[in-house]
């Protein structure tokens, strides 16, 4: 964490084909570069390489730099389309890679939908975690 800058970094949360959401995630990634007070890194569900026969935080050591980004982050930006009234499978298999990292963190949601669906959708999900 630097004292000079907040350290935010993004996660789009989908593999999906044709996705226009990597579209909001990069200009966001983009304006938030301009911006001299913030630090930035844009991940991708799609570049993490998930085993199919394991799954949780037992593997998170195989994604270090995800890990330290979180780390040292300030907060955590999650660009996600809605789902069927959910998210995706991968941006949840790769937020389990962690837990401890979370702790304490501000989270940001940019909802990204071709309907009027995403507000409920995750307003649902951020109500049920912070019941957690």
């Amino acid at each position: 964490m630097s004292k000079d800058k907040l350290f935010l970094p993004i996660l789009l949360g989908t593999t999906r084909r044709g996705r226009e959401s990597e579209n909001a995630a990069k200009w966001l990634f983009a304006k938030m570069q301009e911006r001299q007070e913030i630090e930035t890194q844009l991940f991708d569900v799609r570049d993490f390489d998930l085993p199919r026969d394991d799954y949780g935080t037992e593997i998170g050591e195989r994604f270090p730099e995800w890990r330290d980004a979180l780390i040292r982050a300030d907060g955590l930006v999650i660009v996600t389309p809605e789902y069927n009234h959910g998210y995706s499978g991968a941006l949840k298999s790769v937020l389990d890679l962690l837990l401890k990292e979370y702790i304490h963190k501000a989270v940001a949601f940019v909802g990204i939908s071709a309907g009027p669906w995403v507000e409920r959708a995750l307003s649902k999900r951020v109500c049920r975690w912070s019941e957690n």
